[in-house]
């Protein structure tokens, strides 16, 4: 019915292009294959000589470090152990006492998540009603124009003026088949004319 949209254009476009480049992607990815294997030929032999003069090496490193480890470990097991029996007793006491302020919380959770589910599921159900695709059409005498053709068109013969697209923060637009053009204002402010 009505032209398409810049949006809509620009689609296409892209889909164009991309269906053009596959042969030629396809083509590169067969170019680009055997040099790819070569070079991991190549370098193979010489990952697998570096990891073979490296293992002896971190086995070593590994063989010296253990003992050290296990004997810090062997020190520091009584300590942890001391600190641990301390303060179970401390900690068991405390959650004995706070239980019943985190019985409280649970259920004030509770409460407030079965709210804030209500509360979604009738956003939900509201924003369902309204969720369709809406296009709007202004029909006269040899003439069909769609309005978001005609907000698009406002913006833009704003920003020809010199302003930014940033700057408009809310636009208004008034159609006039009588005179072949509409009218915007932008920000309440801002007024300007486009003919059809």
């Amino acid at each position: 019915m009505g032209k398409k949209s810049p949006v809509e254009e620009i689609k296409d476009i892209v889909k164009e292009v991309s269906k053009n480049a596959e042969p030629v992607i396809d083509e590169a990815k067969k170019k680009a294959e055997p040099i790819y294997n070569d070079i991991k030929g190549k370098a193979e032999p010489i990952y697998n000589d570096i990891k073979g003069k490296a293992e002896p090496i971190y086995n070593d490193i590994k063989g010296k470090a253990e003992p050290i480890y296990n004997d810090i470990k062997g020190k520091a097991e009584p300590i942890y152990n001391d600190i641990k029996g301390k303060a179970e007793p401390i900690y068991n006491d405390l959650k004995e006492k706070a239980a019943p302020a985190a019985k409280a919380v649970k259920l004030q959770s509770e409460k407030a998540r079965k709210a804030a589910k209500t509360v979604g599921d009738d956003i939900t159900s509201k924003a369902a009603k309204f969720n369709c695709k809406e296009e709007v059409f202004v029909q006269y005498n040899h003439h069909e124009i769609r309005t978001t053709d005609i907000i698009e068109r406002a913006k833009q013969d704003f920003v020809s003026k010199g302003n930014k697209p940033s700057s408009i923060r809310e636009i208004q637009v008034y159609i006039k088949p009588s005179d072949n053009a509409a009218y915007y204002v932008v920000n309440h402010s801002e007024t300007g004319k486009i003919g059809f």
